[in-house]
């Protein structure tokens, strides 16, 4: 095997690798367009924290503000909404 045809070997492959990062980035980036939102952890996207103290209180997730949902992070980090 010459030196030209692992060369032109590597080239292909590389090439490949580039064109499949591409496109696993331009899915997820169409996948935050659609989806730029995920459940708030905190209250598991109910909107509301209950007391600890009191089990009958509650009041709205100081996270979410009370709707339930937070950004992504990579939407965030993209500044996708």
């Amino acid at each position: 095997m010459s030196i030209l045809t692992a060369l032109a070997t590597l080239a292909i492959y590389s090439t490949a690798v580039a064109v499949l990062v591409l496109i696993a980035v331009t899915t997820y980036r169409l996948n935050l367009k659609r989806h730029p939102f995920t459940d708030c952890r905190r209250c598991k996207g109910t909107g509301e924290r209950r007391s600890r103290l009191f089990a009958h209180s509650f009041g709205y997730c100081p996270d979410c503000h009370g709707s339930g949902h937070k950004v992504r992070a990579g939407a965030r980090l993209l500044n996708i909404r």
